[in-house]
């Protein structure tokens, strides 16, 4: 009967544990779908379910610990609670294979792209892309994300390339071109490589500026949306040329292209590419061309959308032509000394209002400044209020700790002169103890030494020497005792050794006293010396003189 109990008992026990890990697999598959569902909308009851997944998926196996730590993380980033979520999005990697941590790699990279930590973020997609178990739709979603992040690179490039940081722009221009042909981005993969291109021009490399241009394909050009940067293009293939003294009609039609498409689309870069066109038509004295092309274009609209920059180029420009002789005729027929003349006072206007401006600017900061300098004037002088009052406060506690420390002193005194006596007396007593021990030691030398030299038989010296080592125990009680405990591998030969080099015997006389070559007794001194590990530079002398 006792026995069909047990067994009832045990059924009974294990369907109540089996219905209670049911129960709470149905509750946390239950949790999950909840916290899914008021993730956007409820935030509070969200976080409610996600504190009961953390808590219940202690059970759960790894790869589905780690996407509930990849969803707080994800919960705590919609939040904007950045420190919390790259937390989560680490405990997640560490228990997470390398499958799983792909989503969240890429979601703690997106993290650190919106709060600005690019080269963070870089070099986090960077790493993901040697992972072997990306699909194609993860190496998409990659790259569009490198492509973006350097595109902001790419403004930081701009930035070097006008500095005249080449070096630097180099690698980002490259590392912004290939990612961006990935994603099949044209425009900005031609732009790119126009920038980069640039450089080399402007480093007089001229086959360095051809071999990145020719890496724009004709079917890239075709797929580009932004016709500014075919102008662009067209403008810099014939800068190349005009540098390399290559055909004046080729030149020409480059530099007018690149003009009617930005005149077509009224770029802004209007007035800067004609600028350029209009300057080779003057160097290579093209009457022609240029008569033809001052009539047909209506330079004041063109002149309107131009930068600050521009506009002083291009009547720079107008002076030269002015100076030359069969352009300064060409530019009385078409009344173009009164537009420039107009255009000067334009451009004199404009400095003027940007030099109001400025100084409007300037005044505006120098009343800031003052405003500033008041108020740190008051706030200093609050400081050395709280510097003083707190200077007071220290001084008295000094003084209080002054009076305790010299009561305590006078106490300390008292029971020292009481001690002082004492401790004289011990110490006379040990230095008297000390002398004696080393009279005792002399003594045991000398004896040996003279036993040694004496015509002995080898059972006499036998049962001297054992005398001797018992003598020299009773002298030195805690000598051998305290090498033993510091040395554990000390060996009886080793202790003897030990004892002669305490009394001060020579190599030569050690060699006499143990009937060994002088050879032994060195090599059995450098066995000593790791036994006790000693480094090269250490006496073994000095060290069992220490050791008393």
């Amino acid at each position: 009967m006792l026995n069909i109990n047990k067994i009832i008992l045990c059924c009974v026990a294990f369907v109540s544990m089996t219905a209670t890990s049911f129960t709470q697999e149905g509750d946390i598959i239950v949790f999950r779908k909840k916290f899914k569902s008021y993730f956007s909308t409820q935030p509070d009851s969200s976080y409610y379910f996600l504190k009961k997944i953390l808590k219940q998926h202690t059970t759960e196996p790894d790869s589905i610990k780690s996407k509930d730590l990849n969803n707080a993380a994800l919960y705590f980033t919609y939040q904007n609670k950045k420190d919390s979520s790259v937390i989560y999005f680490q405990r997640s990697l560490s228990i997470g294979s390398e499958k799983n941590n792909i989503g969240t790699i890429v979601n703690l990279a997106i993290l650190y792209k919106r709060n600005s930590q690019n080269n963070k973020s870089i070099s986090l997609f960077e790493d993901l892309l040697s992972n072997n178990y990306l699909t194609n739709k993860n190496k998409g979603e990659i790259y569009s994300q490198l492509a973006s992040l350097y595109s902001l690179k790419n403004n930081l490039a701009n930035f070097y390339k006008k500095n005249q940081l080449h070096d630097l722009a180099f690698p980002l221009y490259e590392k912004s071109a290939s990612y961006n042909l990935s994603i099949k981005d044209y425009s900005s993969y031609c732009l790119t490589l126009i920038n980069y291109s640039n450089c080399f021009l402007d480093l007089d490399d001229i086959t360095g500026a051809q071999s990145i241009l020719k890496r724009i394909q004709q079917k890239h050009l075709l797929k580009i949306e932004n016709l500014r940067i075919l102008a662009g293009y067209y403008n810099l293939k014939g800068n190349i040329l005009l540098k390399s003294n290559h055909n004046k009609d080729s030149i020409a039609y480059f530099f007018k292209t690149s003009f009617n498409i930005a005149e077509k689309h009224e770029a802004n870069e209007t007035l800067e590419l004609f600028d350029d066109y209009i300057r080779y038509l003057s160097s290579v004295n093209d009457t022609l061309k240029l008569k033809e092309e001052l009539k047909r274009i209506a330079i004041d609209s063109i002149y309107k959308r131009g930068s600050l920059i521009d506009k002083t180029s291009f009547l720079k420009t107008l002076e030269i032509l002015k100076k030359k002789d069969f352009t300064r005729d060409l530019l009385a027929q078409e009344n173009l000394f009164k537009l420039s003349d107009s255009l000067n006072k334009k451009v004199n206007n404009v400095i003027k209002t940007e030099l109001l401006k400025s100084n409007k600017n300037i005044n505006s900061l120098k009343t800031q400044n003052s405003l500033i300098e008041e108020k740190n004037k008051y706030q200093i002088s609050f400081l050395i209020m709280i510097a003083a009052f707190s200077f007071v406060i220290l001084i008295l506690a000094y003084k209080k700790r002054t009076n305790i420390l010299n009561a305590l002193i006078g106490v300390e005194k008292k029971s020292l002169k009481s001690y002082q006596g004492s401790a004289i007396k011990s110490k006379a007593i040990l230095s008297r103890k000390i002398i004696d021990l080393d009279l005792l030691n002399l003594n045991l030398r000398e004896a040996l030494n003279a036993f040694n030299s004496a015509d002995k038989s080898v059972d006499e010296k036998n049962m001297y020497w054992k005398n001797f080592i018992i003598k020299f125990n009773e002298n030195n009680e805690y000598f051998s005792k305290n090498l033993i405990k510091k040395h554990p591998k000390l060996t009886s030969r080793d202790l003897e050794f030990c004892m002669l080099l305490k009394l001060n015997f020579t190599m030569h006389e050690i060699s006499q006293i143990l009937s060994i070559q002088y050879r032994s007794v060195v090599i059995k001194k450098g066995r000593l010396k790791i036994k006790l590990n000693l480094d090269s530079k250490e006496s073994v002398e000095r060290y069992l003189l220490q050791d008393e």
